[in-house]
């Protein structure tokens, strides 16, 4: 069983961000996760009062780096914390895939209290058929299972129906990606935890420094910086950030990030990040969402499933939205200019 330990409890982020910022068991509670952190708390209780879940499963989904893997560790971290009595499990679908002699037809993940299975958009064929079994066993037992994907059930294509239809049929709550005050949030925490200490223009930069609406390339450059960190007398600048990476061989300028990308687009043709990165399929923010997939694929050199899994979508999509807009852009001198004068604002 995978067990999350606990960390040390931050009372002076607030004065970091400017903004307070409530906690779930270390998670911080962001505008973006709040639906998500709410109905793991039910799910929490269900399983400490051994009652049937008012959901199951529990899809969670979204960019990378939006909290989706930490979120479910904070509910195994809870359990943990409150009841000895109480199983719970942890399972990569990644793992499960790449390891053929093992799967998901062992019995602890049947019997557990609560199976949290993380990535299965990562799930094999056969794996697949697996998960779908245990997902039956699990909801005639009334056990609890927390799902987390990169996209929600409809934009998993690749995998059999039967199991996306077993997703479908719990709770799917999207966690949005997160805004420039909530990276700022998630960065102060972190730099506070790794004693690195950042004065605010340094600490602005950094967060600045993503990719897909998510943080792990920020925490990345946070943790070589906390090899170098005891090495300044004081709190480090922007300027010595910048220098202190680049003595390490990290980049000190980001390639336009995806979530640069959608704001930009998503201002130009006159509709919400919300909306251009929602289920709508009006042409009015059908076109700005592919127009951002089109730019994030020229601008970022990301790989087709990671632009797919950043927009909550399949790559199949995003190469459709390419390929579409390369030919409207050469019938449309309009929407030419368009892309062209958003290629320049963000080049």
């Amino acid at each position: 069983m995978n067990t999350v330990r606990r960390g040390p409890v931050d009372t002076n982020i607030e004065d970091r961000v400017g903004t307070p910022t409530a906690r779930w068991n270390g998670f911080l509670v962001l505008p973006e996760n709040r639906v998500a952190v709410r109905a793991l708390r039910s799910v929490c209780r269900s399983v400490l009062t051994r009652r049937r879940p008012g959901a199951n499963p529990v899809v969670l989904h979204g960019p990378p780096g939006t909290g989706k893997s930490r979120l479910s560790a904070s509910l195994v971290q809870q359990l943990a914390n409150t009841s000895d009595g109480v199983s719970a499990q942890v399972v990569s679908a990644g793992d499960v895939s790449r390891a053929p002699d093992e799967g998901l037809d062992d019995d602890v993940f049947v019997s557990c209290d609560l199976l949290a299975l993380e990535d299965v958009q990562h799930l094999s064929t056969r794996a697949a058929e697996d998960a779908t079994e245990l997902l039956d066993r699990r909801t005639a037992r009334r056990r609890a299972t927390v799902v987390t994907a990169s996209a929600g059930p409809a934009q998993l294509a690749h995998l059999p129906q039967r199991l996306t239809s077993r997703l479908s049929s719990g709770l799917v709550v999207r966690l949005e990606p997160l805004s420039a005050p909530s990276r700022l949030a998630i960065l102060a925490e972190a730099a506070r935890q790794r004693q690195v200490r950042l004065t605010p223009d340094a600490l602005e930069w950094l967060a600045s420094q993503t990719t897909g609406g998510g943080v792990r390339t920020t925490l990345g450059l946070l943790q070589n910086l906390a090899q170098v960190a005891a090495a300044f007398p004081g709190a480090l600048t922007r300027a010595d950030v910048q220098q202190a990476l680049a003595d390490s061989g990290q980049p000190t300028s980001a390639a336009p990030d995806i979530s640069g990308i959608v704001e930009r687009t998503a201002a130009a043709f006159g509709v919400t990040v919300k909306e251009l990165l929602g289920a709508s399929r009006l042409r009015g923010v059908m076109r700005p969402r592919q127009v951002a997939m089109y730019l994030a694929r020229e601008l970022t050199g990301l790989s087709l499933p990671r632009l797919g899994a950043a927009f909550g979508r399949d790559h199949t999509t995003v190469l459709h939205a390419c390929r579409k807009v390369e030919a409207e852009v050469a019938a449309d001198l309009s929407l030419a200019k368009q892309v062209n004068d958003l290629r320049t604002a963000l080049g």
